[in-house]
């Protein structure tokens, strides 16, 4: 295109450089569908814009939403029932945080209406919640081969249970090596137990009673050198006559594991998968992870399974030939900010929109979202099209949305040239909560304020929340390394961690462990 022959027309200065956007304008976007609410049935899901609560106009493209809003500012009424209900109507999947119980009080009846597999993890009533165990996954990839992909999943866990303990330490070396030591524990335990074994409860037994200098030497060896396991128990014996040193280490491992340790009914929870995580992905389904907030103590399982969902179903999506899920998986992260920060959550919403998720982050401020992702809050709210602000006095947040509203500009008397910004930080304070006043940034829109109505003011129908029955936890095969090494002299099972050594190197080693006299001491 010659330039010569482009209109800039509207980019030159005798205008205005924002405005605020007329509500049919927005009616009339591409992304923007309008549904029946009393119809029952929504040809897409989204985030209403605008709505009467009879008639809305939602977003249903693949645009991912970042909501702010303080403390009581009606994020929850105001968008997350109303979005949860719409995509229950529209048949699309999705998981949900739910802080106190209530987004399933409230909308769990019309998601069952809609015929939905639900499940939920409740972490505040443990005979109230499906099982879910984060070793199964994990476990059936390394014994399927895909070694690095079961190493990255189980670092991850690590690294969930560990942040509490990195944010109140003064010094990271010993939370470090605590992680060291537990991953090269648990790798062993993933190698060695069978599928019913490996769960939570066991391995937090198998650290709290096999963590001595004198048990990790055996586990050195009699593992092959080289692997990552051998590699980390070969840095923690490194400091095995620094008893101070090694005491603050094993005290570390305990206190990340302790929950599970001293909480039983949690561990059995946690020791069996009631559901499948890519059926998610397949047909409708409803996830409610209901976490207790007003204490934290838990809220890195809710981190693990996010964490943990998303790559099943990305590992889901590329199985298929247009790398899509059938059923759109929407994450809608109610108090996004009070969970554990999600490992590689930047790269988590820069690829989900390809593989048909999305993702709704609702937060009450940048502060927050910079405390818990440091410099990649940038990546992650500029990767989300819609923002929706609700009230805030965050002077940084305040500022940042009155720029990016723009500014506009007029003559005075004199021929002289003035700007002013189209909302300032002090009217962004005075939107009203009664009339539900919301300003949203939608795209290549125009800023426009728009008034929604509160979830009770929605036509879906009176549900009463999905009836659930009281659930016996399960009961818990145990683990016993020491059967395990028997079992390896008496060649009765395989030396571990075959997948991480070559053949010759395998062979080597198993000789060297059943027959250590032919060998000379070295250090490995």
């Amino acid at each position: 295109m010659k330039q010569e022959n482009y209109n800039f027309g509207r980019y030159v200065l005798t205008r205005s450089d924002s405005r605020w956007a007329d509500l049919d304008e927005i009616k009339k976007s591409v992304s923007i569908k309008q549904i029946e609410i009393e119809s029952g049935n929504c040809p897409v899901g989204g985030i209403p814009v605008i709505s009467d609560g009879y008639t809305a106009y939602v977003d249903g493209s693949d645009t991912h939403t970042i909501v702010f809003g303080s403390t009581g500012s009606k994020k929850t009424r105001l968008f997350v029932m109303p979005l949860i209900s719409i995509l229950a109507m529209a048949g699309e999947s999705f998981i949900t945080t739910d802080p106190k119980g209530e987004l399933y009080t409230k909308t769990s009846g019309l998601v069952s209406a809609n015929g939905y597999d639900t499940v939920v993890l409740n972490l505040r009533d443990l005979h109230q919640s499906d099982c879910w165990n984060p070793f199964a996954l994990p476990h059936l990839l390394y014994h399927k081969g895909q070694v690095e992909d079961a190493i990255s999943i189980l670092n991850d866990f690590l690294e969930a249970i560990a942040q509490p303990h990195r944010k109140g330490s003064k010094d990271p070396y010993f939370t470090n090596l605590s992680l060291s030591l537990a991953l090269a524990h648990l790798l062993l335990f993933i190698d060695t137990a069978s599928a019913d074994q490996a769960n939570i409860a066991n391995f937090a037994e198998f650290c709290a009673t096999r963590s001595t200098p004198a048990d990790i030497e055996t586990f050195f060896n009699n593992i092959p050198k080289g692997t990552i396991a051998a590699t980390n128990y070969k840095g923690i014996l490194a400091n095995k006559d620094a008893p101070a040193t090694w005491g603050n280490v094993a005290a570390g491992v305990h206190a990340m594991l302790n929950i599970f340790i001293i909480r039983k009914s949690l561990s059995q929870m946690l020791s069996k998968c009631s559901f499948d995580i890519s059926d998610i992905g397949k047909k409708k389904t409803a996830v409610y992870i209901i976490v207790p907030d007003e204490k934290t103590s838990l809220h890195f399982m809710v981190t693990t399974f996010i964490k943990q969902a998303y790559e099943t179903l990305i590992n889901e999506a590329q199985m298929r030939e247009d790398r899509k899920l059938p059923v759109r998986v929407n994450f809608v992260l109610d108090e996004f900010c009070n969970i554990p920060s999600i490992p590689d959550m930047p790269s988590m919403i820069s690829a989900a929109r390809s593989r048909n998720m999305r993702f709704f982050l609702i937060v009450q401020g940048l502060h927050q979202l910079k405390q818990n992702y440091g410099d990649d809050a940038y990546t992650i709210k500029g990767n989300c099209d819609n923002w929706v602000f609700l009230t805030s006095r965050e002077y940084e947040l305040l500022e940042q949305i009155s720029k990016l509203c723009g500014n506009t500009y007029y003559r005075d008397d004199d021929g002289g040239i003035h700007t002013e910004t189209l909302i300032s930080t002090s009217d962004l304070q005075r939107l009203s909560k009664e009339k539900g006043e919301v300003l949203i940034l939608h795209g290549r829109n125009y800023p426009f304020v728009t008034q929604l109505p509160d979830i009770d003011e929605y036509e879906f129908g009176n549900f009463p929340p999905e009836e659930r029955a009281g659930r016996q936890l399960p009961k818990i095969k145990r683990y016993d390394i020491d059967k395990v090494f028997d079992q390896i002299k008496k060649k009765k099972r395989p030396l571990p961690f075959a997948a991480e050594v070559s053949a010759s190197t395998y062979e080597d080693e198993i000789d060297r462990i059943m027959n250590p006299q032919k060998y000379e001491e070295f250090d490995w």
